[in-house]
């Protein structure tokens, strides 16, 4: 059955403008594009490295290699991938023929069918395209997710180094940031408490809170906040206790995961005296991953992590003179009162307070 001419020039107009689109698509110029991004995302990971080293981070030596490694795999595989594109465009030499028959086949189409059977033709011709241009971008598939899995790692410690330097709290002497999350302490019902950031150093287990407030309310709405920044409180790392890292679910038929770490403390805490914390991880943190992460500093397993340090001949005559000095004493009695100090030494701690007096003994 033939079409009314109305039809026929809606049918003609879409298969021009088909054919017009895969006339552009034939270059393979998203193809070429792809490779252009990759190379670009290679050389960011470079810049990414410079900044965290800048910003004085001791550790991530093992992401630091690998984004290495990716710098020394991407020519051979950039080659590869450009001689792929080369082999694709010649398989694709006859398609301007092909499209050219496509639309000679529904210039003269007179029913359905027949403008059907041309764009049939049109469908494999982009069919054609589409596997040329994978089997260019198949060159780097895998290569694609090592460069993104390190561009995440390396954004993450940037973020966590910038919350670092903004901290509300003076790091101890020396003391160096290892990782950082997004968290909350629950600290009243079910999903109450203050919000802010996690730190993990290869001393201490910080939480500070930081987030706006609300100070005014009108009918349950807040039309005034401000930032409340400060820490919540800080644990020597060989005081924490892991108790429970658990995935809790929520929501409508429990589909809102929630990363939960459920901690004790064996020595008193900095800021709010407390003996344990039950935390809930945000932004993509995982518990067990950070339960893990919080072993490995206990252990003193980050000797790997530890990025080399070009020591000057001050500084290494300084590190020989502090490994001849004697190691402090471990004082045994208040130096104010005299009081016997019974509290435990754990791995972290700089100081010690006095159950009597209250003095306060640096270690």
């Amino acid at each position: 059955m033939q079409l009314d001419a109305e039809t026929r020039a809606r049918r003609w107009s879409s298969l021009q403008d088909k054919a017009a689109k895969l006339q552009a698509k034939a270059s393979l110029g998203d193809a070429m594009e792809a490779i252009g991004d990759m190379e670009a995302k290679v050389r960011g990971l470079a810049d990414k490295r410079h900044t965290l080293r800048g910003s004085g981070y001791r550790y991530g030596q093992t992401v630091e290699a690998r984004a290495q490694q990716i710098a020394d795999d991407w020519p051979a595989i950039r080659s590869q991938a450009d001689a792929a594109l080369s082999r694709a465009r010649a398989s694709l030499s006859s398609l301007d023929a092909d499209i050219a028959r496509a639309l000679s086949q529904g210039r003269r189409a007179a029913t359905a069918e027949d403008f059907d059977a041309a764009d049939d033709a049109l469908e494999r011709t982009e069919n054609r395209i589409e596997k040329a241009a994978r089997d260019v971008t198949g060159m780097f598939d895998d290569f694609s997710g090592r460069v993104n899995a390190v561009n995440r790692e390396l954004d993450h410690l940037i973020w966590a180094t910038e919350a670092w330097a903004a901290a509300s709290f003076a790091p101890y002497p020396d003391e160096a940031l290892v990782d950082a999350a997004k968290a909350q302490w629950i600290t009243r019902g079910d999903d109450e408490g203050p919000k802010g950031v996690l730190f993990l150093s290869d001393s201490r287990l910080i939480m500070e809170q930081k987030e706006k407030v609300a100070t005014k309310k009108v009918l349950f709405i807040a039309t005034k906040k401000k930032l409340v920044q400060e820490m919540q409180f800080a644990a020597p790392i060989g005081a924490v206790e892991i108790q429970e890292a658990s995935d809790e679910r929520k929501g409508f038929l429990g589909l809102s995961k929630r990363e939960m770490l459920k901690l004790r403390f064996t020595t008193p805490t900095e800021g709010k005296r407390i003996d344990s914390a039950t935390l809930r991880l945000l932004g993509g943190a995982d518990n067990e991953a950070w339960a893990a992460r919080i072993k490995q500093v206990q252990r003193g397993d980050l000797a790997a992590e530890a990025a080399p340090v070009q020591a000057s001949s001050t500084s290494a005559e300084t590190a020989a003179a502090e490994t001849a000095a004697p190691a402090r004493e471990i004082p045994t009695h208040c130096p104010s009162c005299g009081a016997l100090l019974t509290q435990p030494i754990v791995k972290g701690m700089q100081e010690l307070r006095c159950e009597y007096c209250g003095a306060v003994i640096r270690l």
